[in-house]
């Protein structure tokens, strides 16, 4: 393994690299370390088939499973607390549904009246009302994952109240219409205000849409979906997926005309719209049953000589969001087309990919050129020599989680976008990855973000939820470890 080391070394030590050199050299270890793998368990363990079992399944070492940071009671008591904590705050008893600030500052938020006036956004930020289907859609994918490792009556309760919540959004448009709007169906709006349900935008997003489609999908497929649940999802699912046909795979807004201000097409061939497409398209076949998906979900797999697929598997066209904090959306929609699938080809693929994403996004740096441009560059330096940088950088999620003083949270927003936000979508990334081993090596450094933030002090209900959602996921992944082992 010294090649890997050496590689590693290079790819840490040479600031001056770019982001096709990093891939390629990432491209470089992956290799190798999957060649070492598969050399390891042929040889040394002798069962061939235990090299295409899911890495997130397979069992830790002796010595890992000794070596876990919590016991069984510390993590379950953890993540109960957690989650309850965010529901009671961000959830609105009535509606069930995820807002992007605590229910107690709802006075400062945008009103009823101005929602309906477009403002302050016709697309909602800063309404505290925008991300409503996307925080509810990766709560219940995580509380799902959790379910599915070990099955608990807090689980179960959360995961039918997060149903009732994107079911109530998905439906807003056909009973809360709005005068100047046409009659909607498959539109997945923002909103609705928690004092007027007939308050929501119709200017939606990408990940509103895809994170909608795919948690539902991935309820509809699960022992807890009812008969009239499957049956709603199907119905609502349909009417989603052909309005995204019928544009073209865009996001339109309630005109059917104007592109909304996130609604850009996914039917491009560069890896960011292949990650978006194809995991959304199969999500609308589980979550339908309807063949016509998966007919179209093929067609757009094998257009161009299946460029799309290509562009799925690792390599240095891999380019993660250029937004660094964003990244793990993309890794939620991959590892739902992993879980979905049932060809072992593909889904190694796949898994390959999140693995391939994840240690890329570890390695990130941090404003980094694309962030830069949202902020002075004094702003950058007071930042940095605060709170001790090496440069003008973070090399790295471990390196920003590593400087993180709890002193942090009372500084400027920056502070806490940098060593919290910016590492905590790469730890969703590690949890999501299907690798058991790298979720291990990172495991420690995760517990130990979710036990030493005060989140009491962090208003946003983006690093909230995800906060809960990475929570639920080490709770999946250690049940899951101790399934395997029994």
């Amino acid at each position: 393994m010294s090649v890997f080391f050496n590689s590693r070394t290079r790819l840490i030590e040479n600031k001056s690299l770019g982001g096709a050199e990093k891939s390629r050299l990432w491209l470089v270890d992956y290799r190798i370390i999957s060649a070492y793998v598969l050399f390891t368990l042929v040889f040394s363990i002798g069962n061939v088939s235990l090299v295409f079992a899911s890495p997130r399944a397979s069992a830790l070492s002796t010595e890992q499973q000794r070596d876990w940071p919590f016991s069984e009671d510390e993590l379950v008591d953890r993540v109960w607390s957690l989650s309850s904590g965010y529901f009671n705050s961000f959830r609105q008893p009535a509606s069930n549904i995820l807002y992007g600030a605590r229910l107690s500052t709802k006075q400062g938020w945008t009103t009823p009246e101005g929602v309906n006036h477009d403002q302050p956004k016709p697309w909602g930020y800063g309404s505290r009302i925008a991300d409503t289907s996307l925080h509810g859609g990766h709560i219940l994918v995580a509380l799902l994952d959790a379910w599915e490792a070990r099955p608990d009556p807090f689980l179960e309760k959360n995961i039918r109240k997060i149903v009732l919540g994107l079911k109530l959004i998905g439906s807003l448009p056909e009973r809360y219409p709005k005068a100047r709007y046409p009659t909607l169906t498959g539109l997945v709006p923002r909103g609705p205000h928690p004092d007027d349900k007939s308050a929501w935008y119709d200017d939606s997003s990408m990940d509103q849409h895809t994170a909608y489609i795919i948690s539902l999908a991935r309820f509809s497929a699960s022992s807890l979906a009812t008969d009239t649940d499957k049956q709603w999802i199907r119905q609502s699912l349909d009417k989603v997926g052909h309005r995204l046909e019928d544009n073209l795979w865009e996001i339109k807004r309630a005109d059917g005309v104007t592109r909304a201000h996130v609604g850009f097409p996914w039917t491009g061939y560069i890896f960011q719209h292949a990650s978006i497409l194809l995991p959304t398209v199969y999500a609308l076949y589980i979550g339908t049953g309807d063949e016509h998906w998966l007919e179209v979900f093929n067609k757009f797999l094998n257009e161009k000589g299946g460029l799309r697929w290509r562009r799925l598997h690792p390599g240095p066209h891999v380019e993660l969001n250029a937004h660094p904090i964003y990244a793990n959306q993309g890794s939620f929609r991959l590892n739902s087309l992993y879980r979905f699938l049932s060809d072992s080809e593909k889904k190694s693929v796949v898994r390959d990919l999140l693995f391939y994403i994840s240690q890329v996004q570890m390695d990130r740096d941090f404003p980094g050129p694309w962030y830069r441009k949202f902020h002075s560059e004094n702003e950058w330096k007071t930042l940095s020599a605060k709170w001790g940088w090496e440069g003008d950088e973070l090399h790295g999620s471990q390196d920003a989680w590593e400087r993180y003083q709890p002193e942090m949270l009372d500084d400027a927003p920056l502070a806490m976008l940098a060593h919290v936000r910016f590492p905590l979508a790469a730890y969703h990334m590690v949890m999501l990855s299907e690798n058991s081993a790298l979720i291990h090596t990172h495991l420690r450094s995760i517990w130990e973000m979710l036990t030493t933030i005060d989140m009491g002090k962090i208003p946003a209900g983006e690093i909230n939820h995800l906060y809960v959602v990475v929570s639920m996921e080490i709770y999946a992944f250690y049940f899951s470890q101790k399934s395997f082992i029994r």
